[in-house]
């Protein structure tokens, strides 16, 4: 045993292990606050707005009752005219919602509170991935004689590359994507407890912690989709890891199998419900396609993504929130069918290895960790498409059975050099190089999410042919009070989406506030030919032709917007300023009324509406009777 072995060890192994753990926990604590506290303040970014900021759920407590018009709810989203995914993501993942109300009732809609909790959900998840290495390492039947410092090494590596890793800032940064590293919470959380009472099984309380732990599962189930995997990652661990015979391990997780109907049954009875009542696999397969992505395609796409996810957990170059990635139609069309061999090839690599030393825990570790990338990405990257083909959030909870597979193998090669300590101690000292490397570029990957221009900067300028991130950063320029830059960038978006309506309702509107009626007037043209039912590009012209001196037209293209949509106030206010400019005090009256009665006018329209009824007060005196 080397000098760097020993000094792993004490007299009593129980203590030093203890204080090991409360070091190595006290260092995940340090690190996870050092690389994401400063990013407390950053805004609300990309869906954060659809999901939180501008979702009515969040802030109402009694939408948590939905069971009770479960039909309603489905469609509701649709009927308030919001995105209507919000509430098939609210009725499959409540868990992680009440968290988002929860903090709303704190905070309200301060980001600091939102992005505190992802952060304390971060390193609770390291510090999961530590105890739960810990104990499989050293509860093992195939352990032998594994040295102390592998199993130490082996744990702290994993949870501090996992924590410090520029992935990871895509569910953690990035507020919404609470379910991803919540989700992950209750899938580690959930393996712990069922290898502890494994250990204690024939107490009485092995039943506790096998309950809480389904609980866990169960509760996991309501946050993210992929713990329909959680129960298939238990057998791997306990036969294969654990070495505890596959009968014995099949019985101890059958109640684990008993949850997976769960997610299926709830994504049917969802995707029945917003059909009106006509059930359908195929609906249920698509209830998230917002891209209309073929599921023969999208599973073909997946093969070469997966590898994609696996080089950026090896080498994080190129990161990018909005990846611009083309889609697979065929086995024999791009990467496909070599994606498919390199990732048989591999699995087939890790199986030979693991045949060869079947006895020996580390070999079995690397097998079921490579597994773990792959049956935890089962979900995200199979038949079931979802909106975007490449997602980096979805590698968080399968980045960790890759790095506890490279960390596995980091350690058999660092023994295999044991008669050559300057080789011994080189693998150890690499690793750290690496994780100072991961820490660096994680900062440096949090400057693109400290302000929306910032991010959509970033990937206008590594996916520049794709049309949402140009429409974005126009939108983020607009709300910055950067009209100019705006009008440059959406204009840019549709040149690559010539159909897209509501690129020709942020440039019109984007013109007018830049005081180009001409220009804004072109754009409202062009996309109302394309919609002509879009309400408020008939408002955007009516400013236009206001802004032309062209109060007649100003004031069809006003009427015609409040004709599509009554309940939309703007129109409204412009009418009323229109007639008060033309000293039709009457008819704007009306129009402050009526906008007064759909949203109460604040103090400046007030003095407005205020102003024009003593205007018509003293036309009446003036008026001869």
């Amino acid at each position: 045993m080397s000098r760097l072995e020993a000094t792993w060890l004490t007299a009593d192994p129980a203590a030093g292990a203890r204080r090991f753990a409360l070091l190595a926990l006290g260092l995940i604590l340090g690190m996870g606050l050092l690389l994401y506290a400063h990013t407390l303040p950053f805004p609300f970014v990309f869906d954060d707005h659809i999901y939180l900021v501008n979702n009515p759920f969040i802030r109402d407590g009694s939408c948590f009752y939905y069971q009770g018009d479960f039909t309603r709810f489905a469609s509701l989203s649709r009927e308030l005219g919001l995105d209507p995914d919000l509430s098939t993501n609210f009725i499959l993942r409540p868990i992680a919602y009440l968290t988002f109300h929860l903090n709303y009732v704190l905070d309200g809609l301060r980001p600091h509170g939102y992005r505190a909790v992802n952060i304390l959900i971060h390193l609770a998840n390291a510090m999961l991935i530590f105890l739960l290495l810990t104990r499989i390492l050293r509860t093992s039947t195939k352990r032998g004689t594994l040295a102390l410092f592998s199993v130490n090494f082996i744990a702290l590596s994993t949870a501090l590359l996992f924590l410090a890793h520029p992935l990871q800032p895509e569910s953690v940064t990035y507020i919404v994507q609470r379910f991803t590293s919540l989700g992950t919470l209750f899938y580690l959380g959930s393996l712990l407890l069922f290898l502890k009472a494994n250990a204690v099984e024939y107490t009485p309380s092995a039943l506790g912690w096998r309950s809480v732990s389904v609980i866990c599962l169960i509760l996991g189930m309501f946050v993210k989709e992929f713990l329909f995997t959680a129960p298939f990652l238990m057998l791997l661990l306990d036969s294969v890891v654990m070495g505890t015979p596959f009968k014995v391990a099949s019985r101890r997780t059958l109640p684990y199998f008993f949850c997976l109907p769960i997610i299926p049954v709830l994504i049917l009875f969802t995707s029945q419900a917003q059909q009106e009542g006509s059930a359908s696999l195929t609906a249920a397969l698509n209830i998230t396609n917002g891209s209309g992505y073929a599921p023969y395609h999208y599973a073909l796409t997946q093969l070469s993504v997966v590898l994609i996810y696996l080089r950026l957990v090896m080498l994080p170059t190129g990161l990018n929130l909005d990846w611009d990635y083309p889609l697979t139609t065929s086995l024999w069309q791009g990467p496909a069918l070599l994606s498919a061999l390199v990732i048989a090839s591999l699995l087939g690599g890790v199986w030979y290895w693991y045949r060869r030393h079947r006895p020996e825990v580390r070999p079995a570790l690397l097998l079921v960790s490579v597994l773990w990338f792959f049956v935890t990405l089962g979900i995200d990257s199979s038949m079931v498409p979802l909106p975007d083909l490449l997602a980096e959030h979805r590698s968080y909870l399968p980045s960790i059975g890759a790095l506890c597979a490279l960390v596995c193998g980091a350690d058999l090669l660092r023994t295999r050099w044991q008669d050559r300590p300057t080789l011994r101690y080189l693998v150890p000292a690499a690793m750290v190089l690496w994780l100072l490397a991961l820490a660096s570029a994680t900062n440096a990957r949090h400057l693109a999410w400290r302000s929306e221009v910032a991010m959509w900067e970033d990937v206008t300028a590594k996916s520049p042919k794709k049309f949402r991130p140009w429409l974005n950063l126009g939108t983020a320029y607009f709300e910055r009070n950067r009209p100019k830059e705006a009008v440059v960038c959406i204009r840019k978006a549709i040149t690559l989406l010539p159909t897209a309506t509501i690129a020709y309702r942020n440039l019109a509107r984007a013109e007018n506030m830049t005081g180009h009626p001409r220009e804004a007037l072109e754009a409202a043209r062009m996309g109302i030919w394309v919609s002509p039912g879009d309400h408020e590009l008939h408002f955007e012209m009516g400013l236009a032709y206001a802004g032309l001196g062209d109060v007649k037209q100003a004031e069809q293209a006003f009427r015609k917007s409040q004709e599509l949509q009554p309940s939309y106030r703007p129109p409204y206010l412009a009418l009323a300023g229109l007639y008060s400019n033309a000293k039709r005090y009457d008819k704007a009256l009306v129009q402050f009324q009526i906008a007064d009665r759909l949203h109460p006018l604040d103090a400046q329209q007030r003095q407005l509406a205020d102003q024009t009824a003593r205007m018509i007060l003293q036309q009446q005196q003036t008026t001869p009777h």
